[in-house]
Order: structure tokens, then sequence, then C-alpha cells
């Protein structure tokens, strides 16, 4: 492998040597970053996904690099304009910019006014005013005449192309472009200013705050205000506002002469200083447009960052298991659609109801509720928290008695992105004769049974907890979402024979064709007794079962290892060992005394790595191998039913919905969220509201303000208000002894 790559990794990585090096040659063997994150520590030094994200990343740029490099060095060299210098200062280019800078005047490309001054002949003229004790005029006069041709007709034409040439060469100078590149990223201002026929585009007032808005490029670039970048560009392209870049002439300018010392020798003041403003004028273009590109790219890795965050804290917050859910996606006009899902998920029957106007058929609907309950034995009703979920909730909680005497639990679910699974083709796939709002209904109840498994069926765009998630570079977005929805579905793991194709289709190494193989295979066998089953699928290579098998679960099967996270690959050193202790596995899972001496053995410490050795305990020990917490219902402010009932200074109970840089979002059990500002999360200076919230956190917030005309609801947190919800909680066991796996990193959600 290449030793400069693993020193170029190192350098920007912080992390071991030898660490890298092998998590590259696991890459090399088709080895997924789960995968690796779990089952490889020994070889990762436990490095966690995060940081095996970074390696991969930094492998690719470098080797982006390399390929430009080695690309660059063959075309100039075929130009025959390769020499040593060059080939030097290519070979110790630091980046790509660099590199590009140098390959610039080699590019096929229209001539320059430049090149062709020189072709013109005008090239001994142009050093001639670099070191000239002669006045502008006076070499006008006397010199310039030597140079007309039948191109070249008179001295302003060839004062006019000596400029040219003698800005190329400033221009094309790439140690002072680098210098100049370092003094943009530290000095120069984005400013904004309104267009003047901006009030002909439509809501071109919500760019108000950037009509005269002006701030550096690199306070820009900081992670909390980056967003600003985003809206301004965005004005931009709506031809609202007019954004540059701005810098300070003269630090440019000192530059140019200190690069280039002939500029001030040379007794051609106004030729110098024609040359210093065409050189200006290409440097500041070519320098504003990397500015631009630089802070999309840094705000775009900013958006993106929160995104997966919030993402992340959504896929995992906790989750219902295996309990009968009725859920409802609540309408008017076209009444309330309700479905009912079994323990496993699977969808049992459907109708519609009508509590509301204009029917009003409340009691009907109660007593087609009730027979349901009553018949299939329903533990929770989930209820879409769209338009008219809260009457819906109220109408139950009223009229059902089994609600009232907390026999049935009904709560409100965030729906977003229901509707796009309803009509999207996987829905079609799965419910091929039921109406888009029927699938609504089955998707808001086993996303309460199961976030994460229901969830990964949606495009994470549509699910809400996104900023400016569509200004950014989509391909980078779906990139990085997709690495969080599979990180999260490999760390929970997932049950093989009740989990959809698309869930399956997240779990390492298996993909939609081989997920779509296994359930085929599951229908036709009648589900897996046994992990080695999935050798029979179609396609379920033997490096597909080394990346996956660890990840897919197998309750009450032949062997109690199937349904935990320990690899098969461990499987046979663990029966050798309960052979040695006259043992059976099964009485090892149920036995925390045998558990206990296996966790004390140091020779099977030694044999298996210190990392797998306390994973395999760690499982063992979880009465349940779900990693996530259990759900735990709460109480909305029941005087609260829309926003005319918000009023300032009420306490209302809500759940995080978003994040962004500059606030949280909070579902308070009506249509519209409520906000709490940055500065409004603590008593102390916040600088990172994630710091202190996370999605689907449960807060006790204040009304600080309502304003029933722009549908908008201040909250604080504050001392005056309330502090997030710190109910304490007994640490679930699975968390406990799964929180070392890896996964907490990203994001750094803690397991608690």
């Amino acid at each position: 492998m290449n030793n400069l790559m693993h020193e170029y990794i190192k350098t920007h990585s912080n992390l071991p040597i030898n660490s890298i090096k092998n998590v590259l040659s696991l890459f090399e063997k088709d080895c997924t970053i789960p995968f690796i994150t779990r089952y490889r520590k020994e070889m990762t030094g436990g490095l966690d996904e995060v940081q095996i994200g970074l390696i991969q990343q930094l492998h690719d740029r470098y080797d982006l690099t390399e390929k430009r490099r080695e690309f660059i060095l063959k075309k100039i060299e075929e130009l025959g304009k390769l020499t040593p210098s060059l080939r030097k200062d290519i070979l110790t280019a630091a980046d790509l910019k660099i590199l590009e800078d140098i390959y610039s005047p080699y590019k096929t490309k229209k001539k320059t006014k430049g090149q062709l001054a020189i072709e013109a002949g005008l090239a001994p003229l142009a050093q001639l005013i670099k070191n000239s004790s002669l006045t502008t005029m006076e070499l006008g006069l006397k010199k310039c005449p030597h140079f007309f041709t039948d191109t070249i007709k008179n001295s302003q034409e060839a004062i006019d192309g000596s400029i040219a040439i003698l800005a190329d060469e400033i221009v094309q100078n790439t140690s002072l472009k680098e210098t100049l590149r370092n003094i943009y990223k530290n000095h120069s201002l984005i400013v904004s200013q309104v267009k003047k026929k901006a009030s002909e585009v439509k809501d071109y007032e919500k760019y108000k705050d950037y009509f005269e808005f002006s701030q550096s490029v690199k306070q820009l670039k900081d992670a909390k205000v980056s967003h600003r970048f985003l809206a301004m560009r965005r004005g931009m392209l709506q031809k609202v506002l007019k954004v540059d870049v701005e810098i300070d002439k003269n630090l440019v300018f000192s530059e140019l002469s200190s690069f280039h010392p002939w500029l001030k020798i040379s007794k051609c003041t106004e030729i110098c200083d024609e040359v210093m403003k065409n050189s200006f004028k290409r440097l500041h273009a070519s320098l504003e447009l990397e500015m631009m590109n630089d802070l999309k790219g840094s705000s775009d890795e900013s958006a993106i960052g929160v995104f997966s965050t919030n993402l992340k804290a959504l896929l995992l917050q906790p989750y219902l298991g295996s309990k009968t859910v009725l859920g409802i996606d609540p309408g008017i006009r076209t009444g309330c659609k309700i479905a009912l899902i079994d323990q496993s998920g699977k969808y049992i029957i459907d109708t519609v109801i009508y509590p509301h106007p204009p029917k009003n058929e409340t009691q009907k609907s109660i007593e087609i509720i009730n027979k349901i309950i009553d018949k299939f034995k329903v533990e929770y009703i989930a209820i879409g928290n769209g338009t008219y979920g809260r009457e819906t909730l109220s109408v139950l909680k009223d009229n059902i008695e089994s609600i009232k005497k907390g026999n049935v639990k009904a709560v409100l679910i965030n729906e977003d992105g229901a509707s796009i699974y309803s009509a999207s083709e996987i829905a079609r796939k799965e419910f091929p004769d039921k109406d888009p709002t029927v699938r609504g209904a089955i998707s808001i109840a086993r996303r309460f049974q199961d976030p994460l498994a229901e969830l990964v069926k949606i495009d994470p765009k549509s699910l809400g907890v996104g900023q400016y998630q569509h200004d950014v570079s989509q391909t980078l977005l779906k990139k990085s979402l997709g690495s969080v929805v599979e990180n999260c579905v490999n760390f929970v793991g997932v049950d093989l024979n009740t989990a959809s194709a698309p869930l399956l289709s997240y779990i390492s190494g298996i993909g939609p064709k081989v997920a779509q193989n296994i359930v085929k295979h599951r229908e036709k066998k009648g589900g897996f007794t046994q992990r080695s089953e999935l050798l029979k699928v179609s396609r379920f290579s033997d490096k597909v079962f080394e990346q996956a098998a660890g990840f897919l679960r197998i309750y009450n099967g032949n062997n109690p290892l199937d349904a935990t996270f320990i690899h098969p690959e461990s499987y046979g050193i663990i029966k050798s060992w309960c052979s040695r202790e006259k043992l059976a596995i099964s009485e090892l899972i149920k036995s925390n005394e045998s558990i206990a001496k296996l966790q004390s053995d140091c020779s099977l410490k030694e044999k298996l790595g210190e990392f797998t050795h306390t994973d395999i305990v760690n499982s063992l020990k979880a009465p349940r191998q779900d990693p996530r917490q259990e759900f735990r219902p709460m109480e909305f402010n029941d005087k609260i039913s829309a926003i005319k009932d918000v009023k300032s200074g009420q306490l209302c109970p809500g759940i995080v919905t978003n994040i962004t840089k500059f606030g949280a979002f909070v579902d308070i059990g009506i249509k519209e969220n409520g906000l709490i500002h940055v500065s409004q999360m603590a008593d102390k200076f916040v600088d990172d509201p994630f710091k202190i919230l996370k999605v689907g956190q449960v807060v006790k917030a204040r009304v600080l303000e309502v304003d029933l005309d722009r549908g908008r609801i201040s909250l604080t947190l504050k001392s005056q208000g309330a502090a997030p919800d710190k109910a304490k909680k007994s640490p679930s066991a699975p968390a406990q002894k799964l929180k070392n796996s890896g996964f907490a990193a990203l994001g750094k959600i803690k397991l608690k």
C-alpha cells in the first residue's frame, strides 16, 4: 500500500497508522463500515463508524488528487512544456486547488489576449516595461514604433498588448494566488443587497434580513451561521438579492507589488496601474467564485450534518415493540381512516369513521373503535398529528372507557412523510389494493410500533428534520443520509423473520435485490430457523453472509446465539468453551453464573480478542438485544387544542421534532410547532443546540409569545419556564452493554 497515503490520512485524522492500514485492507476485501465497526475491533483498535468513515473519505480524496496529478503531468508532457521545475511543482502541490492553478495556463481553451500579444511579437516590449527608466509617454514615442506590424498599428495597441502579457504573468503566478486565497479567506466579506426588481418576485420580503447585509467569509464558514449563506444564495437564485465578495483592494495590490517588485520600480506608472487593475479584476473574479464555492461547501456540510444528527435521533427514538396498534389518519370531509396491525406489524383490517363535522357520527365511530379494541385486544391507538389530530384524540379520550381507565393508551404521532410513503412504489407493492389514505394509517401505526422499521421506507428528506435540504448538494445529502440509515439499522439489528425488504436492504452487505430474495425465500419456506439457512437464499454468498449474519436475528430458532449480535464466526469457540464446561448453549444464555465465568476466562479472552470477548459477554447478558429505549407515554396540555388556545406563560409539554443551528421546533400537540430559539434553551449561553436537545426528546417549555397572524409560537426552557424533561429511568441492559459498540459516536447521542 501507499505509505504517502497512510501518512496523509494520519495527518488529517489523527488516527493510529496501524488502524488506518487495517481499515483500508478491510475495505479492499469489500467489508462494510458497520461490519468493520462491530466485528473487526481487534484490527481497528475499536474505531467507531465515524472514524472509519473518515478514513474512507480521506482515502477517496487522496486518490482523486493523485489521479488528477497524474493526468496533469501527462497532459503538460504531451504539450512538450513539462520542465524539471514544473514537474517538481506539480509533484509537491499540496491539494487540488494548487494543482488546478498550475494547470490553468496549459488547458486547451481560447487564447488569452496576452498569448495573442506574444504571438504578435510584443513580449520584448513587455519585458522592457518591467525594467524601463522611461515614462509611459517616452516609451510610446521611442520604443513602441519598433513593434508596429499589420496587427499592431499604433503605440496604444502595443501598450495594451504588453499590459495583457504582464497581467497573464501575474495571474498565472501560483504562489501569489495561494497567498491571495488565504487573504480572501481571512479578510473578504460577503455582501448582499436587494435588487431593484426584487418586488416582482413572489414572497421576496422573506429575504428582508439580507436586503442590506454583510459578513466576513471567515465568520460565515462557522457552522453556527453558515445557514445564512444558503439563504442569501437562494435569494440570489430567485433574483431577489445581489450577492458579491468584497475585499480591500489595497491588500491585494500590496501582494501584487510584493511578488512583482517591478510594478513599483518601473517609471511606466500608468501602464503598471493598468496591469494591476487588469490583474485584480481577473484574480478577484476567480477568487470570488472560489469563496462562493467554499462557502457553499462548508454550508452544505453543516446543513447535512444537522440533518444527519436529527435523522439519527429520529430513527433511534424509543420504540413500542410487540404490541397491537390501531393507527388513525385523521380527516374531516373524507373521515378518519383507521388500520389495525398485530404485534408483528402485520396488517389486519381497516375502515373509516366520521367523528367530526360535517357528518358528526361520533357515537357510531366510538362503537366501531370499541368493537375493534375488544375483538383484537388493542393496546395502543396511534393518531397522526396533522389536521384534526388533536380533535380526534380528544373525542377518543372523552368517550372510550378503556382509554379513561388506562387499559388502552391513545397518543399523537408525528406523521411527517406518511403521505409520501402511502403514494410510493414500496407502499403500492405492500398494499396494492388499498387506498393511499389507508396505507397512511398503516404507516402511522407501524412507525409508532417500530419507528426505524417504518421510517426507512420514506425518503429522509420528507421526514421534516432538515434545514435547507433542497439547497445543498443532493448527491452528498443522499450519500450522508443513506449512511445514517445504514448505521442505525445495523446498530439496532433486525428480526430476520419479520423485517421488510426495505429494512433488510440496509443491512451490511445485502442491498435491495438480495433483500427481496430473503423475503421471497421466507414466504416460500415459512421463515428461518437458523442463520446458516441464509446461504440457501439466491445470491446470498459466503461474503454476504460474513458481512450480514451478525445483524440478522432469529428468535425462538434452533440456536439461541442466532438471537444475539454474536457473529457466527465466533460460534465454534463458544461451543468449545461450553463443551469444556459441560454446558449447553441454551443453559449459558440463561445462567448469569455461567456468563460471569465466561467473562472471567482469560484464555478465552486471549483467543477471541478483548473487544470481541467483551461484546460477546454483553450480548449474552442482554435480556433483549434492541439497544433503543422503550416507549414512554407523555401527555400534552389538555387545555390546548389549537393555536388560539395557546397563551403566554402556559406550560406546554412537547416533543422536539427538528433542531437547527438557530433553535429547536417542538410539537406541543397542535398543528403548529413551537420554536425554542437557541437563546431560550438554557440560563447559560448555548453555542450548540445539539448539546442541549435532540430530536424525540420530551421537554416542558413555557410559552413566551404567540403570533396568531403568522402562526408562530415562541417557547422557552429558561428557569422561568422549565428545563428539558430529565425524568430518571433505570438504564436498559442492552443500552449499557452495547454502548461501546461504536455507534454512539455518530452525533454523540448518549445511550442511557
